[in-house]
């Protein structure tokens, strides 16, 4: 089973050879270039452990050296979800914080193992004298601290932004890094297992060190290879579409001009007459720039305008209009041919997920089930 550290070691190389000679890269290719290297090292550090003890300690220099590695997976992950999420992303002497923990493991290493007689080191990992040591289980719970705090910390920043980027456009299928929250959710998972069969077996001696190790790298190799897969294709928000300063600040820091409560009346009821009769939500990539320019106001007015006085963000306030638009369509179509996506493409969506999520929130029906009670129209389903 070892054989797959190896392997996903190698495959983190692969994974950096991609990366680096993609033809647009941003910040973001190399923090996350980073983080394979990270991973790699790891994964090949664990594979020599491995090795080590079936082959009596050829590399006796590799004894337990991948742990202070472990304690640079969390940083490196933030780094990487930071500079997707945040447009003008530096790295600041602030940041060198996150570096600590991996330093004190470091540290608490050097004494306790790396500066050990090597006979000594080896009689503690065959013996498993280790666990007796005070150094195991502050490691083992350090661990999981810093995982399962940098997975949750990744999760936040994720909800963070996707809550920015749905007060400014009104699509986001493609930028809105859910299978990076779905990895971090389902890492919480696997990553709370292996740090539960270190805990038992800490106390009750259940398993081979050696297989208890190969089993905990297995899954780190199978997370960066999902992470490699998806990251490699992610589209970057800032690569891809033109970016306001607006979308970096903090909600609550976007402010705008106020108003008496005739004035925001008589904005909102234009805004409104604005989207029965010119109908911008037609337009697949509309954003709240576009529309702002379009009714002669400011982009943060708007956004405040939509967020305090109609509770919606842009996302949900142009797509409202889309569903209404797909209703309106599918009550006058009279062409039988046409299928629910054809309509949806005219209603302005550009995204089949986004449309079937969406139309599911609004109405609480799925469009099959909305379509069945109105008249039959064909189902590319």
């Amino acid at each position: 089973m070892k054989v797959i550290l190896l392997i996903g070691a190698y495959h983190t190389l692969v994974l950096i050879g991609m990366v680096l000679t993609k033809k647009q890269k941003v910040l973001s290719d190399y923090f996350l270039s980073a983080l394979f290297a990270i991973y790699g090292i790891t994964l090949f550090l664990g594979y020599m452990e491995a090795y080590n003890l079936e082959h009596n300690f050829k590399y006796h220099f590799f004894i337990n050296t991948s742990p202070p590695f472990i304690f640079l997976h969390g940083p490196a992950l933030w780094f990487y979800i930071k500079s997707l999420t945040a447009k003008n992303f530096r790295f600041k002497p602030k940041y060198t914080l996150h570096f600590l923990p991996f330093l004190l493991i470091f540290l608490v290493m050097v004494f306790n193992v790396y500066t050990k007689p090597v006979e000594e080191k080896i009689l503690a990992v065959t013996e498993e004298a280790f666990k007796n040591d005070f150094a195991f289980p502050f490691i083992i719970g350090m661990i999981a601290i810093s995982t399962q705090g940098y997975f949750i910390w990744g999760i936040l920043l994720i909800r963070k932004y996707d809550r920015r980027i749905k007060d400014y456009f009104s699509e986001v299928s493609d930028i809105d890094l859910k299978w990076l929250k779905f990895l971090l959710v389902a890492s919480i998972f696997f990553y709370a297992v292996n740090s539960s069969m270190y805990a038992i077996d800490y106390f009750f001696n259940v398993l081979p060190y050696d297989v208890l190790l190969t089993t905990v790298y297995s899954f780190a190799a199978v997370f960066v290879a999902i992470l490699g897969y998806r990251g490699y294709r992610q589209a970057n928000i800032f690569l891809t579409r033109e970016i306001p300063e607006e979308l970096d600040k903090e909600p609550a820091t976007i402010s705008y001009e106020e108003k008496t409560d005739s004035s925001e009346k008589e904005f909102i009821d234009s805004l409104l007459r604005f989207m029965n009769d010119k109908k911008p939500h037609l337009q697949p990539e509309l954003t709240i720039s576009t529309l702002a320019k379009e009714i002669n106001t400011h982009v943060d007015y708007l956004s405040g305008i939509l967020n305090n006085r109609l509770n919606k963000n842009f996302f949900d306030f142009i797509n409202f209009y889309r569903i209404e638009e797909f209703k309106r369509l599918c009550k006058n179509q009279n062409d039988k041919n046409i299928t629910i996506m054809g309509l949806a493409w005219e209603s302005g969506f550009n995204s089949k997920a986004t449309f079937n999520r969406v139309f599911k929130k609004t109405t609480g029906k799925t469009p099959g089930e909305f379509l069945s009670a109105t008249k039959p129209v064909n189902s590319d389903k």
